[in-house]
């Protein structure tokens, strides 16, 4: 590849960076959305060339690298902030894209002829494009909505039990043991969580919200939350807002019944809870 070609990726990646600066002066693009943008214009460049015969497309995604290099000096110039700040995350957004970029120049623009859609491609997109408003047009219609209610995961005694143990020998410091009934309740929860949400979903969850940085429910006990928590921090806020439902009534003295704190805390859910509860309760 010769200077020509390198020449021409700084000027792509300048032309890039401006593109996406304005787009999210404009309408505050999460780092998410930048990275399909920026998979959008790189693809749209290679089809270009490859459309008018200008075969250097070998190592295009060097151009997410210079972009990186621009934004270096964007915002240490011209900013004056810390590129590197973790809370930022620019280190992990470009180390994506550029992991990313390079993926795809190897696995899809360098094995083609062509990156721009051809004729079958068009047929598969119809057919895609079909079933989405149809699936869309009958779930807006309430056709799916009694499945979707009536939906719920599968509780066993053999199923709560096993992870009775695994959770409480896992968690047990977290699950503050000394307060049994309410510990209970804490794994009731985590272990109806768990099956619904399972620890690879999670790590999916971890990373989107780590990229976009919106709200998202997070950590075993899927607490929804602004910063990124763990799932001992899940654990911890969930056990207070229980102590709390739980506490003694002013008035009559009496802890609130265990019934009750799952109710209020689960709400819709709180029959399934419920019935994990009764399970460990006579385990």
């Amino acid at each position: 590849m010769g200077l020509l070609s390198w020449i021409f990726y700084m000027i792509v990646a300048f032309i890039f960076f401006l593109i996406l600066l304005v787009l999210d002066h404009k309408y505050k693009l999460t780092k998410l959305e930048k990275i399909v943008v920026s998979i959008f214009l790189l693809l749209f460049v290679a089809g270009m060339m490859k459309r008018f015969l200008f075969s250097h497309t070998e190592q295009i995604f060097f151009i997410y690298v210079f972009i990186f290099f621009i934004d270096l000096i964007y915002h240490s110039y011209f900013l004056e902030r810390d590129f590197f700040d973790r809370e930022e995350k620019n280190v992990l957004y470009y180390c994506m894209l550029i992991f990313i970029g390079f993926f795809i120049n190897q696995e899809f623009i360098n094995r083609v002829d062509q990156v721009f859609l051809v004729g079958e491609d068009y047929r598969l997109i119809t057919w895609f494009l079909m079933f989405l408003f149809f699936y869309n047009f009958i779930k807006s219609r309430g056709v799916l909505q009694k499945k979707e209610n009536t939906s719920s995961i599968s509780i066993s005694r053999e199923m709560v039990l096993e992870q009775f143990v695994k959770l409480k020998d896992r968690y047990y410091d977290d699950c503050h043991p000394d307060e049994k009934e309410l510990s209970n309740v804490l794994l009731s929860i985590m272990i109806f969580e768990n099956q619904r949400r399972g620890k690879f979903l999670r790590r999916i969850d971890n990373l989107l919200f780590r990229l976009n940085g919106e709200n998202k429910k997070l950590g075993i006990m899927q607490v929804e939350s602004k910063h990124f928590i763990t799932d001992q921090e899940s654990i911890e806020i969930v056990y207070k807002k229980l102590e709390k439902l739980y506490k003694k009534d002013t008035n009559t003295k009496k802890k609130v019944k265990v019934e009750e704190v799952i109710e209020k805390y689960c709400g819709e859910d709180s029959k399934s809870v419920l019935k994990i509860f009764d399970i460990i309760r006579k385990f």
